[in-house]
């Protein structure tokens, strides 16, 4: 059993402060939304320089988890992967040692939804209030405060999780359980790598044959392929503004992340015994232009290596 820190029981109604977890491309959007709500916050993150700017905005600067989670209503993670939730949460000087008895604890990351339920398990024996709520939208969404979440927690609890993450998005589902917010953004970000390789490669073949890449674009998007990928997100440069593929592919989703998530995506898929054709394919495309160095690009740059590709 972990041992943790506890005070008091929590009320309720909860409370304004928040301990923010994690301010990478989408988690600094997420954290100066939920400010402008309210919300009291005490940030952390390991790069010095994004801590600066969050100290600017007004953030609370904690200078580890153990601070961050110390005395909040609400502790938020906001994380590259499974392993480092897992040692937020569960190692030493984490949160579940140090926050408060009936505080929520919740994760917006993209992570295992089997290790997502097993530390559900653990925090509730606790005595807190856990749920998964990873997110859709990507970094537009996130700096427009219009994100998805997707919650996996006990009904008995929902309603202030909702009313918490309305402060940063404007669609929000309680998919269940524990967990099944998690199941749920991995089957989205199943569909969404395979959409954006459907889409290059459809962009790539029309140029090659003489459209004009906006043309198609525009006729697809009131057509049958009308989707996401295409219409807010589009991966050919120069078609859409303010997405990255119009500013080098930086700022977005990166490629690793999407690989990651198809990782996880098949390793889950491998639990219920299920062949994923289609996303073992994908997870081939993104690992190879991780081999190229470009890991940390928006998962749209796969445009401009399908474009890149002849037939042999």
């Amino acid at each position: 059993m972990i041992g943790r820190i506890c005070t008091r029981n929590f009320s309720s109604k909860a409370g304004k402060k928040v301990g923010f977890m994690g301010l990478g491309n989408m988690g600094f959007s997420m954290m100066r939304n939920c400010m402008s709500h309210g919300y009291e916050i005490t940030a952390y993150d390991v790069d010095n320089k994004v801590m600066e700017k969050a100290e600017e905005l007004g953030a609370k600067i904690a200078p580890d988890v153990k601070a961050a989670a110390t005395d909040q209503d609400f502790c938020l993670t906001m994380l590259p992967n499974t392993d480092i939730v897992e040692q937020t949460r569960l190692g030493s000087n984490g949160i579940f040692e140090n926050a408060r008895e009936g505080s929520y604890i919740i994760d917006s990351s993209t992570i295992s939804p089997i290790a997502s339920r097993k530390m559900a398990e653990e925090g509730e024996k606790l005595g807190f209030k856990i749920a998964d709520a990873p997110v859709s939208g990507g970094v537009t969404g996130a700096a427009a405060g219009t994100l998805t979440f997707m919650v996996g927690c006990k009904k008995d609890y929902y309603e202030e999780i909702e009313v918490f993450l309305k402060s940063m998005g404007s669609n929000i589902f309680h998919c269940g359980a524990p967990g099944t917010g998690q199941t749920s953004k991995i089957c989205n970000n199943l569909m969404l790598a395979i959409e954006m390789i459907a889409v290059s490669e459809g962009i790539a073949l029309g140029e090659k044959l003489g459209i004009d890449p906006a043309v198609l674009s525009k006729i697809c998007s009131t057509s049958t392929s009308s989707c996401w990928s295409l219409n807010s997100y589009n991966p050919r440069p120069g078609i859409l503004e303010g997405v990255p593929s119009s500013n080098n592919y930086e700022g977005g989703f990166g490629v690793s992340l999407v690989k990651k998530d198809l990782s996880i995506v098949l390793d889950s898929a491998a639990e219920v015994n299920l062949d994923l054709q289609f996303g073992t394919k994908a997870i081939e495309f993104y690992h190879e232009l991780e081999r190229q160095g470009k890991g940390k690009k928006d998962f749209g740059v796969v445009y401009q290596y399908i474009k890149s590709l002849e037939k042999k």
